[in-house]
């Protein structure tokens, strides 16, 4: 048994090493192509509302206008949570409703 194993290794060994290259060299060259002519990706984020991408820098969504920053303060850890979040990204907590402000009748 014991020589039959080391046959079948033996005998594969080459083809898990030419496989495992092409992987690595695939993953590499779809990291550059990812990342445009200069090699940098673009960092995005994504809205909370809309699900549109933005440049990371961007404070408002550019396809619905939503504000992208986080900005409500959990009541329990304070940590700042996207402005719609009815729980705490961090301890899990509900967060309160945001206040609307005064309704118009």
């Amino acid at each position: 048994m014991k020589d039959t194993f080391n046959y079948v290794a033996d005998g594969t060994q080459g083809g898990v090493k030419t496989v495992a290259s092409a992987a690595g060299q695939g993953l590499a060259e779809g990291m550059r192509s990812a990342g445009g002519a200069g090699g940098e990706g673009k960092v995005l984020v994504r809205c909370h509302k809309c699900t549109g991408e933005n440049d990371a820098s961007a404070k408002f969504c550019d396809q619905c206008g939503a504000a992208l920053a986080k900005a409500r303060p959990c009541v329990n850890c304070g940590e700042l949570n996207d402005p719609d979040a009815r729980f705490c990204d961090h301890c899990g907590q509900a967060v309160p409703p945001a206040d609307r402000g005064p309704t118009r009748r």
